[in-house]
């Protein structure tokens, strides 16, 4: 739908033009009319117009002033001037300030009504599919780096799997079919005058020493959480077992440091031959770590503390190995300052076992399913099976299965539907609250879920029935007001400010609920009401006009023709004489 905005000092113009788009424009707009270019201006910052309608001789800013202006700040609204003055100079200035048309008043409304068309096929043309394509693939190159962390988050959670086709589709510099080194990384406090900018920016810098320390390598810095600091790091080698740096495909002889002096803490990536066995990684990861913590103390001022794989992991490994270093840098001993752990100090001092990989998983999944949005019904449903199946494979652990059964239960109880009572909570009488509040009330984990899918089920019925019957009320309540106030304006945004929706979704609903538009349907109503008059009335037929929202005769005659086929005084004749 298109906003036409009708520009003329003479109100009973304004009002008639209104009345004309509503009854006789073979295309859908949303009218606004105003009395002073002022007015329109004012309007325009507040609404966007598509068309307007303008009269040339106005008192104060004229329309061709007006239309200069709006040219400056809204480019792609495309005027119609609208004159009584058949002036060839007014036309040529009109065309060259950008107008679409140009229409003299006195050339009758069908011209209005082809102007206005003219323009909403220029408007049409301006925004075809393939313009539309491009300014979309240019937001979608500019949100590159978003969807990187959005992706590489998703790997960390066990959400997504590792794909060459995805990797290169999102310009990460990592091979998806190799194994990678996982470094994740704290810094252990900010000086009190530290700003939140000032620590965002602090962070940032760490993790630059970082890449610097690893060149010769491919990597990927990230910030999955915000107090944590990852990078995923891959060895290169070339033919000749040379290290080599995976941007450019050349031998590395020095790391490239932006920072002055911080060659002094960098090692030489190829005096380092970059070892791809197991025995040789813990050792280079050391190194290198120790290396970047002494470079942030130098350089920044900062304590940072890391722990990381002794070795290259596959990437389905990634969740329990991100769960595992992060128990290490935050608990128990990692969680001094300047700690430098890896996980075969986990695995030989740790009595605690780490999470299995399912479990890790299950968890960051559940964590996802409680954070949906419940309007997206089939995702809600789609990610509760997927858990289901998880949980079937942590069976061990009764914990998880208590986080994801009571987790599942807070999202139906807390939802919008559900506060008002235990009326509108996901039970029947059958089905009693405690059954919903108690794991235990279900003899076995596979009774449990099917209970939790089957609440969800009633949830979402339960949804949409109440969308049905507020849809029908607001429907219900515009016929009411229609049906009490056909003598006056009934513009679409007028009948939409009365339900308080947006004119277009309010047209879109009410097709939806009764099969025609809302134009239809007054039309209907005020035929129907002017027949009544006309067959049981001697009321004059200009008052008719009135009484159904007609400004003049000549417009009620001229819609009372194209919907009975006759004029009003030949239906009231006919039906006089019983002939109709």
């Amino acid at each position: 739908m298109y906003r036409l905005l009708i520009v003329d000092n003479e109100p009973n113009i304004v009002r008639g033009l209104k009345q004309l788009f509503a009854e006789e424009a073979p295309y859908e707009l949303e009218v606004h009319g105003v009395l002073s270019a002022e007015e329109a201006l004012r309007l325009m910052q507040e609404t966007q117009i598509d068309i307007a309608l303008l009269d040339i001789r106005m008192p104060g800013m004229n329309g061709l002033e007006l239309q200069a202006e709006m040219a400056k700040r809204w480019p792609r609204c495309r005027a119609v001037f609208l004159s009584g003055y058949d002036d060839f100079a007014y036309i040529q200035t009109a065309m060259r300030g950008g107008g679409t048309d140009y229409v003299l008043k006195m050339d009758g409304d069908d011209a209005i009504l082809r102007a206005v068309g003219k323009a909403i096929a220029h408007l049409e043309q301006a925004d075809d599919r393939e313009q539309l394509l491009e300014r979309a693939r240019t937001q979608w190159n500019q949100s590159l780096g978003a969807r990187q962390s959005e992706y590489v988050r998703e790997l960390l959670h066990g959400l997504a799997t590792a794909r060459t086709t995805r990797f290169e589709e999102l310009e990460l510099p990592l091979d998806a079919d190799s194994a990678v080194l996982l470094l994740v990384g704290r810094i252990d406090g900010f000086a009190a005058e530290h700003s939140e900018s000032d620590k965002a920016l602090l962070r940032y810098a760490v993790q630059n020493i970082a890449g610097e320390h690893w060149q010769g390598y491919r990597q990927l810095a990230a910030q999955p959480e915000p107090t944590l600091l990852m990078t995923l790091i891959q060895a290169v080698r070339s033919t000749d077992d040379t290290p080599v740096d995976a941007s450019v495909g050349t031998p590395v002889d020095a790391p490239n440091d932006t920072a002055e002096d911080a060659s002094v803490d960098a090692p030489n990536a190829a005096a380092d031959e970059a070892p791809v066995d197991a025995e040789c990684w813990q050792e280079l990861v050391h190194t290198r770590l120790e290396a970047i913590q002494s470079a942030c103390r130098r350089y920044l001022k900062l304590s940072v503390s890391f722990a990381a794989s002794a070795g290259p992991i596959a990437w389905t490994q990634l969740p329990a190995k991100l769960a595992e270093l992060k128990r290490m840098l935050f608990f128990g001993f990692g969680a001094d300052d300047g700690t430098l752990l890896t996980d075969a100090f986990n695995r030989n001092f740790d009595a605690k076992p780490p999470s299995q990989p399912d479990e890790t998983v299950a968890r960051h999944k559940l964590r996802r399913l409680l954070s949906t949005e419940l309007g997206m019904e089939q995702r809600l449903l789609d990610d509760f099976d997927e858990l289901a199946e998880l949980s079937r494979q942590t069976i061990r652990s009764r914990r998880f299965h208590a986080e994801l059964y009571h987790g599942v239960c807070y999202l139906l109880l807390s939802s919008e539907e559900s506060s008002a009572g235990d009326e509108g909570a996901p039970t029947s009488a059958e089905e009693p609250l405690l059954r919903l509040l108690s794991l235990d009330e279900h003899e076995s984990w596979d009774e449990a879920l099917a209970y939790l899918r089957g609440a969800l089920v009633r949830f979402i019925e339960s949804r949409h029935h109440t969308q049905e019957e507020g849809a029908a009320y607001v429907v219900q309540k515009l016929k009411t007001f229609i049906e009490t106030h056909l003598h006056e304006d009934l513009s679409l945004v007028r009948l939409a400010g009365i339900v308080y929706l947006n004119p277009t979704y309010l047209s879109r609903l009410f097709k939806q609920q009764t099969g025609q538009g809302v134009s239809e349907h007054i039309a209907r109503l005020r035929l129907d009401k002017s027949k009544e008059l006309l067959r049981y009335s001697s009321v004059k037929i200009q008052e008719i006009a009135g009484k159904v929202g007609f400004d003049s005769a000549t417009s009620f005659g001229r819609f009372f023709k194209r919907e009975a086929g006759l004029t009003p005084q030949d239906y009231r004749d006919a039906e006089s004489t019983g002939r109709v």
